[in-house]
């Protein structure tokens, strides 16, 4: 089960999941589905396709097909042909991420309830990247990164303290000291002087909940999921919150926010494009945390 994307501005998008495309589409009663891409007439992308109702129509001869992949209406004949239908694959809603899953229960957004909470603001971004899954899964439990690769953390003070890791049944947490630093004026008056506590949870197969409290009564989180596009690209969706304080809500903070992270995960994706495989058996303390992500992964 990986997060397939985030259903804000969801109109019809192209998914490339393990090496197969599908097509991800809302239709005008707002349900999402994902079906192949491949129109079985004569082979156009749905994915150039537009939503007519509640169906999905083809660019090429205006077939058209209901969120169960049913073909509903064939402008040039009256009746349907035989052996019509698309296959579809089960999608849900939650948290504002799409699922590729039956079940709504068991989610990885039930362990960030700040995501249904209207008191947190909520910057969605997506954004397909270079880089294997587990790569990426590697960048997202490495917190010791944080202070070469992005500049909203000190260069100079990169040692990461109080390191504790527990490990649970589908989940597991670390949690660490770090320093930060002020990457503008803006943000100078939010950071703490004996470093920040930051809660990192890594949910089995691929996603992430990062939690900061800076200077009370700054607190950031960010969740973020990934989904294997192919053995050497991956799909990132996230999003990342704040409280919703007279200060803080307001359009050009959200603004900020969200080109920072498409920044942030850029940065990112400028190393992990050329790292290479070692075998894992040098490490720092803090490493410990991805060990036991891809320990968690095997099971």
């Amino acid at each position: 089960m990986y997060g397939v994307g985030i259903s804000q501005n969801l109109g019809i998008q192209r998914i490339t999941l393990n090496g197969k495309n599908h097509t991800l589409f809302k239709n005008s009663n707002g349900k999402i589905a994902m079906v192949d891409s491949i129109c079985p007439h004569r082979g156009a992308n749905l994915c150039n396709g537009k939503i007519k109702g509640d169906n999905i129509q083809c660019p090429y001869h205006g077939w058209e097909y209901d969120t169960k992949g049913k073909l509903k209406n064939v402008p040039s004949m009256n009746g349907l042909p035989m052996n019509g239908d698309l296959e579809t694959y089960p999608v849900v809603e939650n948290g504002g991420f799409i699922w590729n899953t039956k079940k709504a229960d068991n989610l990885p957004t039930q362990y960030c309830q700040e995501l249904f909470d209207p008191d947190w603001v909520k910057v969605y971004g997506s954004k397909e990247l270079d880089g294997n899954i587990y790569d990426w899964i590697l960048n997202a439990t490495d917190i010791s990164h944080i202070n070469f690769v992005h500049n909203f953390a000190d260069e100079d003070n990169g040692i990461v303290k109080n390191t504790k890791i527990e490990t649970f049944d589908d989940y597991v947490d670390c949690f660490a000291t770090v320093q930060p630093k002020a990457s503008s004026k803006l943000t100078e008056h939010m950071q703490p002087k004996n470093g920040s506590q930051i809660h990192s949870r890594f949910v089995s197969p691929a996603t992430s909940i990062i939690r900061i409290k800076l200077k009370s009564p700054y607190e950031f989180i960010t969740f973020s999921t990934l989904a294997p596009i192919d053995a050497k690209r991956t799909k990132m969706s996230w999003c990342m919150l704040y409280p919703k304080t007279p200060l803080m809500n307001n359009p050009i903070i959200y603004s900020r926010f969200y080109n920072k992270m498409f920044e942030t995960v850029t940065q990112d994706e400028a190393i992990i494009r050329s790292v290479e495989w070692v075998p894992l058996i040098i490490n720092a303390q803090c490493d410990i945390f991805q060990l036991k992500a891809l320990e968690l992964l095997q099971k």
